[in-house]
């Protein structure tokens, strides 16, 4: 009798730790799918889905530029980074704590126009009670700096002096700011091209 009820809490203490194991499991699967969720939503421009997936406000934290949105102020900067049609890729994600870092990588008009590849950054999103609290990015990974800088101030000042309607583009982050960039590098491509057929 003694041994059957030995066996029998034996029994259940397995099958008490393999429950625990399998929702811990369960767990770190949901919060690699809300990271999953997070891109899918970047990369089709669903502003309701992506913000959804946020507890309250939305925050980035840029290494030491801190910035919050509420979830419908945020709604314009999406606006902006969703003209240039980006399309986001996580490259490598791992657990830590109630945190998962990523790499991650994007392309888009805009970014293979200043830097000719995509930008990849280390990020680490923090949640809470199932949903995103932040995302910080830590670090940028190789970040081309002085291809990036003199591209874009080659491209600022041949718009000022072509296309003075376009003038301000480049600090416009609104849906029209970001129409008008696109519209300033198609300018400064066909030039571009105009030069070497001349040559």
């Amino acid at each position: 009798m003694i041994e059957f009820s030995f066996k029998k809490i034996a029994v259940i203490a397995v099958c008490a730790v393999i429950t625990m194991s399998c929702n811990q499991k369960h767990k770190e699967m949901d919060t690699v799918k809300i990271a999953e969720n997070y891109v899918s939503a970047l990369n089709t421009s669903d502003y309701k889905e992506l913000v959804e997936l946020f507890l309250d406000s939305i925050r980035f934290n840029e290494m030491d530029h801190v910035r919050a949105f509420s979830k419908e102020g945020y709604r314009s900067l999406f606006q902006w980074d969703s003209v240039f049609r980006p399309k986001y890729k996580i490259l490598d994600i791992n657990k830590s704590g109630d945190s998962l870092e990523l790499k991650v990588s994007k392309a888009c008009d805009r970014i293979l126009f200043l830097q000719e590849e995509p930008f990849v950054s280390r990020e680490i999103m923090k949640i809470k009670n199932g949903k995103i609290y932040s995302i910080d990015i830590v670090e940028y990974v190789d970040f081309k700096d002085s291809l990036w800088t003199a591209k874009r101030e080659n491209l600022v000042s041949w718009i000022a002096e072509h296309h003075p309607e376009l003038d301000g583009f480049i600090y416009d982050q609104t849906k029209e700011g970001a129409v008008k960039f696109q519209k300033a590098i198609a300018f400064y491509r066909t030039r571009k091209n105009s030069i070497r057929v001349q040559e």
